[in-house]
């Protein structure tokens, strides 16, 4: 009987330690907060983990968000009966400030692990009345906090007087003689007339700056690079940013206990949220020079260009490369290939084109480099003329030239080519008549042929012919004419051809977007809206500005919704280059709201 009893105890301790076993191994996951807090009064809520996960917090809906979650993890280890077990804890902390009256639920938290969802219990927390009593006897002893000279907010330019298309660095500083606990929020200034390009400053950093002698807590919260597009007075808008400081205070003790460990005064930190606002910035843009030569295309700064070519001597159908690279300092994502008058005998593919920009605080810098790939097709010497670009240097306030030198390229026979001759002499190249890209192909077809004896001299037709064909010569002639009116309008062939350089760049913008390349389709998409404006009112880009595009517009008895799209989609387009990738949404209503909008112009243009 004691053997069975002896036995049976034994079965149970090892069911009870495997359950146990079984226990440890599961997760606990709790949440720690109390259930009864005071109207603003603040507090902390803890979310403890005894497993390492993917945490996720709650979104605090009823509550005022201080900070958090700050993450520390505890480990312990033990031995008993000469076993080592080691357990390892990790907390999340947030804190709070009740800020409405009543009752409010807190939702749980959640944390994935091994592939598994675990969540917190919700809880109920009663957000109560103060206790006027206690808040008397506990009052703060020094006096309320002001931000100002203490906590504020600055926009720093490089220059204060530019030209139009000169760069200027714009730095957004926060200073602050207390101690920074968050940033909760922060808007940028409204820009009207400023291309801008963003500075990558990685992680905000804090500093230290002397000021006056005083010394300041200093984060940078952003660099820009601005291009101003518009000549006069000109404004960056004010920045707001919302911040939470944590104050030294003092106040009585509240009680005996406090009295024996900390004396009558117990000092404590308090965190208080600012919202501030920086003042604007008048910046004062310089016109360019009247005379502009008629290469210049708007591009601003310090240029040089260099072209390789990798052979000059060759055989027809054999390929060259030529090499065109621009590089300097500038606002050079403006820049467009320049424009190269090639031999007509040249078969020249469209370039292969990469770009090298870097963007720091002396401004915007880099190069563009354009690869041709060109096949002759016919034996001889051939020049590419001198071909090149102009650009305003503001250092020197003058509009300077970059030029390639002539390029020089003998053509000679390659294997298999064509040659004739007349008894045993060589057809010489001058008696080959060219036409087209090509020589044409003997006519192995003859043709319809006529009857013996028959001759079309004085029939209907040969009549007919005489009679019409000084009516179709001065049609020609006409045509001819109307044409190279046409031709030597350049305002009008930009005007015919705004539509259809407009639809090229929302191809490249399509691709980009098919491609998941949100950088180039929002870059690709403001140029084509631009482009479009700038072409259908003979505008050069460096003079354009929104204001004389809807003015335009408006001239042309284009409907007021249209305009504000069009103008709202380059605005959209120019700050989702900049946003963050979660706040860019909707590429492709974007892209298809750019083509309708101009043919709905087109539409009320024709």
């Amino acid at each position: 009987m004691y053997k069975i009893y002896k036995n049976t105890l034994i079965l149970l301790v090892v069911l009870i330690s495997s359950s146990f076993s079984a226990y440890s191994q599961g997760v606990k996951f709790t949440v720690d907060a109390p259930r009864k807090v005071e109207h603003q009064a603040q507090f902390r809520v803890t979310y403890t983990c005894d497993h390492d996960g993917d945490f996720q917090g709650p979104e605090f809906k009823n509550f005022q968000l201080l900070g958090g979650p700050s993450v520390s993890s505890q480990t312990s280890m033990s031995i008993v009966n000469g076993r080592t077990s080691r357990s390892s804890v990790k907390s999340y902390t947030y804190y709070l400030r009740a800020t409405k009256i009543g009752t409010y639920t807190l939702p749980a938290a959640r944390i994935e692990i091994d592939d598994k969802i675990h969540k917190t219990v919700e809880l109920k927390i009663e957000v109560i009345k103060s206790v006027d009593g206690n808040t008397t006897q506990a009052e703060i002893i020094n006096p309320d906090f002001k931000a100002e000279g203490n906590v504020f907010i600055k926009s720093i330019v490089s220059n204060k007087s530019v030209y139009m298309g000169e760069p200027i660095i714009l730095t957004q500083k926060l200073y602050s003689k207390e101690r920074i606990a968050n940033i909760t929020d922060f808007k940028e200034p409204a820009l009207k007339n400023f291309y801008k390009e963003i500075i990558d400053i990685g992680d905000l950093k804090l500093e230290t700056e002397v000021i006056n002698g005083v010394k300041y807590n200093v984060v940078t919260l952003k660099k820009s690079i601005l291009f101003p597009q518009k000549s006069g007075e000109l404004i960056i808008g004010k920045s707001n940013l919302d911040i939470i400081v944590q104050l030294i205070k003092k106040r009585r003790a509240r009680d005996r206990m406090e009295q024996m460990m900390y004396g009558n005064v117990v000092q404590y930190y308090d965190n208080q949220e600012l919202k501030l606002k920086s003042a604007k910035v008048k910046i004062n843009v310089k016109p360019l020079p009247a005379k502009r030569p008629s290469s210049f295309n708007g591009i601003v700064g310090d240029f040089k260009m260099t072209t390789t070519i990798d052979k000059t001597e060759l055989k027809t159908n054999d390929a060259l490369n030529l090499k065109i690279k621009i590089s300097g300092k500038g606002n050079i994502g403006l820049l467009d290939l320049p424009k190269i008058e090639f031999p007509p005998d040249f078969e020249v593919y469209d370039p292969k084109v990469s770009k090298s920009i870097t963007r720091s605080t002396k401004g915007v810098s880099g190069s563009k480099t354009y690869e041709y790939l060109i096949i002759p097709g016919n034996e001889g010497d051939f020049v590419i003329p001198s071909f090149g670009f102009t650009y305003f240097n503001p250092k020197t306030e003058q509009f300077e030239t970059s030029k390639s030198k002539d390029i020089n390229i003998s053509v000679l026979r390659g294997e298999g080519g064509v040659a004739n001759s007349r008894g045993n002499a060589a057809v010489s190249r001058d008696e080959i008549k060219y036409v087209g890209k090509d020589i044409r192909h003997i006519q192995l077809q003859i043709g319809d042929v006529n009857k013996k004896g028959f001759h079309s001299f004085n029939s209907l037709s040969h009549l007919l012919w005489m009679l019409l064909s000084p009516i179709f010569a001065v049609l020609i002639i006409i045509m001819i004419k109307k044409q190279e009116r046409k031709f030597s309008n350049k305002s009008l062939m930009r005007l015919k051809k705004a539509t259809k350089m407009a639809k090229k760049r929302l191809k490249v913008a399509k691709k980009a977007m098919e491609s998941n390349d949100d950088a180039l389709f929002y870059e690709e998409t403001s140029k084509a809206l631009w482009g479009y404006l700038s072409d259908k009112f003979a505008i050069s880009l460096s003079d354009l500005s929104m204001d004389i595009a809807k003015s335009k517009l408006k001239e042309q008895n284009i409907d007021d919704n249209d305009i504000n799209e069009i103008a709202g989609l380059i605005e959209q387009c120019e700050y989702a280059r900049y946003a963050p990738k979660s706040e860019q949404k909707g590429i492709s209503d974007i892209y298809s709201k750019s083509i309708n909008v101009i043919s709905k112009i087109e539409k009320t243009l024709k």
